[in-house]
């Protein structure tokens, strides 16, 4: 699987999207961060943690608010948002293989899982927030075999 298959997955689920989609996909990423952030830890005790944690927080609220609908967003940049958006990728698989994983691996296990939200049919499953929702066939990723020892 690749880019492309991801990108495809997000076309099948919302073919025209929408400000609210991008509202709603913006509140997923910052989701994702959060549970990036939550997985590390810190020894340096120049940065007070109180102040990391504090951080974490308001992007989870934020993430909320957004999923939610009760915050709004527009783009100021798009340009500068491809290049945030692309960059993001780069450095991502980046820290994969700095934290000796299998980061193609991994994101093809999670493609599928994604995949297997869908209905019977083929078909995205929505909340009501119009965050895309585990459908009956939903399979959750195996990734510990993409973590190396």
């Amino acid at each position: 699987m690749s880019v492309e298959s991801i990108a495809l997955w997000h076309k099948r689920a919302r073919p025209t999207p929408t400000q609210d989609d991008l509202r709603v996909q913006i509140g997923c990423h910052l989701e994702e961060v959060v549970e990036m952030l939550d997985s590390l830890h810190f020894s340096d005790n120049s940065f007070r943690m109180d102040s990391w944690e504090y951080l974490i927080d308001e992007l989870e609220i934020l993430a909320t608010q957004l999923k939610e609908g009760n915050t709004n967003v527009t783009i100021k940049n798009k340009v500068e948002l491809l290049d945030a958006l692309a960059d993001q990728i780069v450095t991502a698989v980046g820290v994969g293989i700095c934290a000796n994983m299998d980061v193609v691996g991994g994101v093809d296990e999670v493609n599928l899982s994604n995949w297997s939200k869908f209905d019977q049919f083929g078909n995205p499953v929505f909340n009501e927030h119009g965050k895309i929702a585990k459908s009956e066939f939903y399979r959750k990723p195996e990734l510990r075999k993409f973590i190396e020892k």
